[in-house]
C-alpha cells in the first residue's frame, strides 16, 4: 500500500464529505491507499457522518477517541496507518482532484523521506482546480534536510507534505500533545533528519480559513489558549535553533521564522481582551527568554517596520492598545474587515 491519508475529525460534519470526497476523486486504486479518520470526541454528527460515508467505502477506517486534541490524534494515525507514505489531511481543508499519483511518483522516483507541495489559503470551498499544471519530475532537485532547512523557507503545515512512514517511525518525532500549532514544531524538527527531501510545485491543497477558529475569532474563549501555545512554542523554537548550531545548519530560515511567530504573538496581544497589566507581564517574560524585543526584518515593508516599531517600544504599544480598544469599533468594521474582504477576492479570481 502506498498511501496513508490520516484525518484527525473534530466537529467538521457540514466539511467532512467534501474532504473526503477530494481523497475518493484521486488517480488511485482503492487498493493502493487507505483512510484513516479519527474522530475526536465530537459533539456533532461528525463521528456519524464519516460511519456513513465509510459503508461503501472498503479502504477507509473510522476510528473514535475521547477528545485528546490534534497533536495525540495525529500520532494515534501514525501508529494505525500502514501505507508507506503518511498525509496528514484537516477534516475541513480538502485537496485539488487527481493530484495524489503525481506526488506519489515523484516520491517513488528519488525514494523521498519527505515531499513538499503548494497550498492555498481561502475561505472558498470552490476553489477546485489546480493553479499550476504538475512540472517535470526529471527537474525536481533533491536534498538533505539540513540543506533544505538551510536554503528554504519551507512550510509550517505538516499537511503539504508526503512523509515516508518507515522515516517518521525511524525518527521517532512525534507530535507535541495539548498544544495547538504542533506542526511548526514537527516540520522544523523532522525535516533536517531526513536524508532526501523534495520540493514539488504542484497547488494541491486547500487550508480553509475558518472565521469561528480560535486564530480568527477574538471572542473566542479559546483565544488566550492560542497566545499561550503560540508563545510556548517560540520558545520551543529557541531550543530547535540551539539543536540546529549544534548540527552546523545554517539558522537563517529557522530565526526568521521564530521572528515571524513572535510578531503573530504580539498582533494577537494587541486584539486581545488581556488587561494592561497581563500584557506587560507576558512582554517581560518574553524578554527573560531573549524574544522581545524583536529583531528587525530585513526586507519588509513599511508597514511591517511600523509595526515593529510600536511593538518595540513596551509603552508606545500599551498605548496603542489602549487607543485601540477605544476605537475598536471603526476600526475592526472599516480596516480589517476591508482588507480580509480584499485579501480573498485576491484569492478567488485565481478561480
Amino acid at each position: 500500500m502506498n498511501l496513508s491519508f490520516i484525518i484527525p475529525l473534530y466537529n467538521a460534519e457540514n466539511y467532512l464529505v467534501q474532504c473526503l470526497d477530494s481523497i475518493f476523486n484521486q488517480d488511485l486504486d482503492e487498493n493502493d491507499f487507505e483512510v484513516i479518520v479519527i474522530d475526536d470526541g465530537s459533539t456533532d454528527n461528525s463521528y456519524l457522518k464519516a460511519k456513513e460515508f465509510a459503508k461503501n467505502k472498503g479502504s477507509i477506517n473510522v476510528y473514535h477517541q475521547e477528545n485528546k486534541g490534534v497533536s495525540a490524534t495525529r500520532n494515534k494515525g501514525i501508529e494505525l496507518a500502514k501505507g508507506k507514505y503518511l498525509w496528514f489531511i484537516d477534516s475541513d481543508d480538502y485537496i485539488i482532484f487527481n493530484t495524489a499519483n503525481q506526488l506519489i511518483k515523484c516520491a517513488e522516483k528519488y525514494h523521498l523521506d519527505i515531499l513538499e507541495f503548494k497550498m492555498i489559503r481561502t475561505e472558498s470551498r470552490m476553489l477546485n482546480n489546480t493553479l499550476n499544471e504538475a512540472p517535470a519530475v526529471s527537474k525536481i532537485k533533491v536534498l538533505d534536510g539540513k540543506d533544505y532547512v538551510s536554503s528554504k523557507s519551507f512550510n509550517d503545515s505538516c499537511c503539504v507534505y508526503l512523509f515516508r512512514r518507515q522515516f517518521i517511525l525511524n525518527t521517532k518525532v512525534r507530535f507535541i500533545e495539548g498544544k495547538i500549532m504542533e506542526d511548526m514544531i514537527f516540520t522544523a524538527e523532522i525535516i533536517p533528519k531526513s536524508q532526501k527531501i523534495a520540493y514539488f510545485p504542484l497547488d494541491v491543497y486547500r487550508y480553509i480559513i475558518n472565521p469561528n477558529s480560535i486564530w480568527t475569532n477574538k471572542k473566542s474563549q479559546s483565544f488566550r489558549k492560542s497566545i499561550e501555545d503560540f508563545i510556548f512554542m517560540t520558545k520551543k523554537f529557541t531550543h530547535l535553533i540551539k539543536d540546529y548550531e549544534i548540527n552546523n545548519i545554517d539558522t537563517t530560515v529557522i530565526k526568521s521564522k521564530q521572528q515571524n511567530m513572535l510578531f503573530n504573538i504580539l498582533k494577537r496581544l494587541f486584539i486581545s481582551d488581556y488587561s494592561l497589566y497581563e500584557l506587560q507581564n507576558i512582554i517581560k517574560d518574553l524578554k527573560n527568554n531573549n524574544l522581545y524585543p524583536m529583531q528587525k526584518h530585513k526586507g519588509k515593508g513599511f508597514l511591517r517596520k511600523y509595526e515593529i516599531l510600536i511593538f518595540n517600544k513596551k509603552y508606545l504599544f500599551l498605548f496603542e492598545v489602549f487607543m485601540y480598544r477605544l476605537f475598536k469599533g471603526p476600526i475592526d468594521n472599516y480596516i480589517i474587515k476591508r482588507y480580509q474582504k480584499k485579501k480573498e477576492k485576491e484569492v478567488m479570481q485565481l478561480r
